[in-house]
Parts: C-alpha cells; sequence; structure tokens
C-alpha cells in the first residue's frame, strides 16, 4: 500500500446524470432489465469518462472484486479498477457517469462529502468523521457490543468447569462496549459460570490454571495476539473477534464482521433513490458472521444453543441489554 493511504474504502455510486430521475427501489431482477452499456477500454491513465462505470480505486486488492463486478453487469456498466491516483479526477467531476469505490486517507473525508454534495453518491466504508447524508451512506459502525455478547454465550457454552478467563486492557477503543455485551452473554450462555480477568500485560496462565478456567475471551486490540499466544501454548482454548489469531484447537469460534453485504445494499439503495443513510454492521443485517467452530468443544446441542442467541437477536425477539453506541 502506497504512504499516505489507509484501508478504508469508499464506494462513490454515481453523478446526478446517471441517478437523477431514479424513484424506487432497484432489486437484482429490475437491475438485470436496465439497458447494457457497450464495453469501454479501462483507461490506461485513470480519467472520468462519459460512460457508466463501476470504478474500484484502490492499490491493492480488497476481495470484493467478483460481488462487485456482479452487482456492475445487474446494472448494465462496467467494472474497471484504478489506481487512487486517478481518484481525485472522479472527485472533481459531478458530471462524469461514473459508480466508483476508493481506498481513500482520512483526509480525503472533505472531498468526499464534497463530491457528494456536487451530486455524486458516495458510499463511505469506514471512514473515520464521514457522516451519513443526501448522497452520501455509510458504512461500518460496528456492533461490538453484539459481538461481545455472542462472545460471552460461546464461552459460557464451551465451559465445563464453570470458570471463564477474561483477558482485558489489549488496547482496544471499543473495550467497553465489548465487555458490555461479554457480560451480557456470559449470563445468558452460562447464567452460573465465574469470571476471571487478567490484563494482558500481566496476563499469566497460572492463574487460569489455579481456578480451573476451561474457556476464555481476549477483548479485541493490538495486544490481543500476543496474549493469545500465551492461553494457545497452555492449551485454553478461547473466542477471537477478527482474522488472524489463533486457530485449529486453540479456537473455540471466530467472528467477524462480513461488510460486502451492505456495500451491495447501499449500491442499490442510492442507485434506486440518491438517498444516503447508515448501514451498521451487524446480528440484523446478516454482517456479523460466526464462523470456525470447533466441534470438539461445542456440541451439536451447545451449537444450537448459540445459533438460538443469533437468531433471536436477528428477529428482534432477544434484547441484549447494552443499550450503547458503536
Amino acid at each position: 500500500m502506497k504512504p499516505g493511504w489507509s484501508a478504508a474504502a469508499v464506494l462513490i455510486v454515481a453523478s446526478a446524470a446517471l441517478f437523477g430521475c431514479a424513484t424506487a427501489a432497484v432489486s437484482p431482477a429490475a437491475t438485470a432489465a436496465l439497458p447494457a452499456v457497450e464495453p469501454a477500454a479501462t483507461p490506461q491513465d485513470p480519467t472520468p469518462t462519459s460512460v457508466p462505470e463501476l470504478v474500484l480505486i484502490s492499490d491493492s486488492e480488497q476481495g470484493w472484486e467478483s460481488e462487485l463486478a456482479t452487482w456492475a453487469d445487474r446494472a448494465g456498466l462496467k467494472l474497471a479498477v484504478v489506481n487512487p491516483s486517478g481518484a481525485s479526477a472522479y472527485l472533481g467531476d459531478s458530471q462524469t457517469n461514473v459508480v466508483a469505490v476508493v481506498s481513500v486517507e482520512e483526509a480525503l473525508g472533505d472531498g468526499l462529502q464534497q463530491a457528494a454534495a456536487d451530486g455524486i453518491p458516495i458510499v463511505a466504508i469506514d471512514v473515520p468523521g464521514i457522516e451519513p447524508g443526501e448522497r452520501l451512506s455509510t458504512i461500518g459502525n460496528e456492533r461490538h457490543d453484539q459481538a461481545g455478547f455472542l462472545a460471552g454465550v460461546m464461552t459460557g457454552l464451551a465451559s465445563q468447569t464453570g470458570w471463564i478467563g477474561q483477558v482485558t486492557a489489549t488496547g482496544g477503543q471499543d473495550e467497553q462496549v465489548y465487555n458490555a455485551g461479554f457480560t451480557q452473554g456470559l449470563l445468558w450462555g452460562c447464567p452460573k459460570c465465574q469470571l476471571i480477568s487478567q490484563t494482558a500485560e500481566e496476563l499469566t496462565m497460572d492463574r487460569f490454571r489455579a481456578n480451573t478456567v476451561d474457556a476464555a475471551f481476549l477483548f479485541p486490540g493490538p495486544a490481543a495476539s500476543e496474549a493469545a499466544q500465551v492461553l494457545a501454548e497452555g492449551s485454553l482454548p478461547m473466542v477471537w473477534v477478527g482474522g488472524g489469531g489463533p486457530s485449529g484447537d486453540a479456537l473455540i469460534g471466530r467472528l467477524i464482521f462480513e461488510e460486502v453485504p451492505l456495500v451491495i445494499l447501499a449500491l442499490d439503495e442510492l442507485f434506486a433513490t440518491g438517498e444516503g443513510r447508515a448501514w451498521p454492521a451487524s446480528i440484523e443485517s446478516g454482517t456479523l458472521l460466526i464462523v470456525d467452530i470447533n466441534a470438539e468443544i461445542l456440541s451439536p446441542g451447545r451449537q444450537r444453543l448459540l445459533e438460538e442467541a443469533y437468531g433471536a437477536i436477528a428477529e428482534g425477539e432477544l434484547d441484549i441489554g447494552t443499550d450503547l453506541d458503536t
């Protein structure tokens, strides 16, 4: 990745010329009926074009290319990949019929808001300081309290001794939110379980062993990976949030935020109406997922209880009791 560019992503979703007359929501069937656009050559030196395009502006692979290509094909658009150095050309010309995904630096936030004001609908993905508004949608605002709740349910269901380990002070900015959710989830999954807490800096296996701890959760943060190695070496299985971290026998289960479905939903809505809004990654939107379940630790019956909690939250039947904004 080039210096000065972060992994945040922005979805610029078209000019007023492309969206001005749309009034109804666009479904996959409706977009498939849109008139096809004759293919145009991708510019070698990225510049705006009059041909409607879905443009991925990035200096690295984002992992969404196939999904974006499918959406673009349904909408009768062409997918092009452009280096971030060409972003200003697309942001600065509201008459360009262009749909784009951009990997941007935090400092580009003002430019994104200005582009939206100039008539280019935008979806900002995990870009700090961006608020939704007219022609500007945001994706992110992950429900860390929900992730904490599911982590509490999993560790509670995994324990045979009734003693649960918790590793705190890992340096994550959302630890308070995770903690609120985890406490409630543990009560749901194992009401009689007892909690033993250690900070990442002072973590040793001795205290956990002395209290017969047999399942643990590490709050996400920079120090979590090193702490996970200590637990793995001590054969203590754990719940992990995000990619990387432990695997195999060291893992009870993993929680991940998968935002690609929100990208497609936001594209459909902006393509139809031009109205922007926030799209939080959550259980309700199907973008907070439980993966890598260790069947040796969570039996089929306990997995069904975990799925029951997940489904009840998705249907609005279970209040996780946090009342916290992420």
